[in-house]
C-alpha cells in the first residue's frame, strides 16, 4: 500500500515538473513571436546628389606624325596600340633618293657661297682701281695735265664701279639665299627622321593610328601615325545645361573604367566654356590618378558627379522609406521593442542613401528590413542580418 502511494506521489510530481517545463516553452515562444526585423541607428552624415554619365577616356595631347618626302619604308618595328617612348622609331625609310637631293642642294649653295665671295673680291679691286685713277686724274688737274672732263669721266668709271658691285652682290646673294632654302626645305623634309632613315615618335604615348607597312611608301603630307600622349589622359563627358551649373572644376568625380572593370576617384580639371553646337552639351573632363596602368584613348568610361552636396544630415537607407496615400513614412521601434510608423520629409537622394529634412532627427531604431509587415504598435523582435 505505502509503495503504491510512494508511485503515485513520484509520477505526480513528474506531472507537475513537466507541466511546468510546458509553461516555460509556451512563455519563451510568446515572448518570441514579434515580427523579425533589422534595425539600424539613424545617425548623420554628408549625402550628394548622384549624376550618372557615359564618358569616354581621351588624350589631352596628340601629335600626327607627318614627313616631307616620298621613300619607300623598309622596317616597322611597332603596331596600333602599342606604348613608345619620345625618339623611338615607327618606320625606317630608304633616304637613297633623299640623300641624292641633299647633296646637289648642298652643292649649289656651296658654288653660290663661293661665287659670292670670288665676285666680292673682283669687284672690290675694280672699285679700287677706278679710285686710284679717280686721284690720279685730280693731280693731274691741279698741274693742268688733265682737263675737267678726264675728272668728271674718272668719277662717273668710280660711280658705275660702285653701283655695279652693290647690283652683282646682291644677285649673287640671292642665289645664294635661294641655294640656301633649298637646302633648307630637303633638310625639313627630315623632320621627325633621323640620318638613318628612322621616323622617330615626338612625344611618349599609344600609338593609335598607323599608315605603313614594310616595302610601303609613304608621300609627303601623308600621316605616318598618330600618338595619343599617355601622361595626358582624361575622361571627357557631355553634361547638359542644367549640371553644369552645379559644378566647377575641383569638384570630385568617381570613375568606372569598364574594360578594366577599375574605379577610381578623379578631380574635374576642364569645363568647356560653350555647349557643342551640334548636341547642346558642355564638354567635361576629368583627370585619371597616377598609378592606373591599361587606360588606352578610347575606352568607355561611367561616370559619377555629384552635386547639391550637404553635410550634417539625417541620411539613411532608402529602401527603409515607405509609402502611402498621405506621404513618405519609415518604422521606429520604442524601447519596448513596439513599432512607429513617422512621416518623414525627403531631400537629397544619393546611393542607396536618401536625406530625411523632417521627422527624424537622429538616435531612432529604424527598420530597415521588415517594416512593411509592421503597423503601429506592433512587437518586433531585432534578429542579425544574417538570420
Amino acid at each position: 500500500m505505502k509503495k503504491a502511494c510512494l508511485i503515485a506521489g513520484i509520477l505526480a510530481l513528474s506531472l507537475l515538473a513537466l507541466s511546468g517545463c510546458g509553461n516555460k516553452e509556451e512563455q519563451e515562444e510568446k515572448e518570441n513571436t514579434g515580427v523579425p526585423v533589422e534595425v539600424q541607428t539613424v545617425s548623420r552624415g554628408t549625402i550628394s546628389t548622384e549624376n550618372h554619365i557615359s564618358g569616354s577616356v581621351v588624350a589631352d595631347k596628340t601629335e600626327t606624325v607627318y614627313v616631307s618626302l616620298s621613300a619607300r619604308c623598309t622596317n616597322v618595328p611597332v603596331k596600333v596600340g602599342d606604348i613608345v617612348r619620345a625618339g623611338d622609331t615607327i618606320c625606317t625609310l630608304d633616304l637613297k633618293s633623299f640623300s641624292d637631293n641633299y647633296e646637289l642642294a648642298e652643292l649649289s649653295y656651296k658654288n653660290a657661297q663661293q661665287s659670292y665671295q670670288d665676285q666680292s673680291v673682283l669687284l672690290d679691286q675694280q672699285i679700287a682701281q677706278a679710285e686710284k685713277s679717280y686721284r690720279n686724274t685730280l693731280s693731274l688737274l691741279e698741274i693742268g695735265a688733265a682737263s675737267q672732263l678726264e675728272v668728271d669721266n674718272a668719277k662717273l668709271a668710280l660711280d658705275g664701279a660702285k653701283v655695279n658691285r652693290t647690283s652683282a652682290l646682291a644677285q649673287l646673294e640671292l642665289a645664294m639665299k635661294n641655294a640656301q632654302k633649298t637646302m633648307d626645305q630637303v633638310t625639313d623634309t627630315l623632320k621627325n627622321v633621323d640620318g638613318n632613315g628612322n621616323i622617330k615618335a615626338p612625344i611618349s604615348g599609344t600609338v593609335v593610328s598607323l599608315s605603313v607597312g614594310k616595302d610601303s611608301f609613304v608621300s609627303a603630307g601623308m600621316p605616318v601615325a598618330v600618338i595619343d600622349s599617355i601622361s595626358d589622359m582624361k575622361v571627357s563627358v557631355a553634361v547638359s545645361e542644367t549640371l553644369i551649373s552645379k559644378i566647377q572644376t575641383g569638384d570630385k568625380a568617381s570613375v568606372t573604367i569598364r574594360a578594366l572593370n577599375q574605379t577610381f576617384e578623379g578631380m574635374i580639371q576642364d569645363i568647356s566654356k560653350a555647349a557643342n553646337p551640334t548636341n547642346h552639351l558642355y564638354t567635361v573632363k576629368i583627370s585619371i590618378p597616377e598609378g592606373i596602368t591599361g587606360i588606352l584613348s578610347g575606352m568607355f568610361a561611367d561616370v559619377t558627379l555629384y552635386t547639391d552636396s550637404r553635410e550634417n544630415t539625417v541620411v539613411i537607407p532608402t529602401e527603409a522609406i515607405l509609402v502611402k496615400e498621405d506621404g513618405q513614412y519609415v518604422v521606429v521601434l520604442n524601447d519596448d521593442q513596439t513599432a512607429r510608423r513617422v512621416s518623414v520629409q525627403v531631400g537629397l537622394i544619393g546611393a542607396g542613401v536618401t536625406e530625411v529634412t523632417s521627422g527624424l532627427s537622429g538616435g531612432e531604431n529604424l527598420v530597415t528590413v521588415g517594416q512593411s509587415y509592421l503597423a503601429d504598435g506592433d512587437l518586433a523582435r531585432v534578429v542579425p542580418a544574417e538570420e
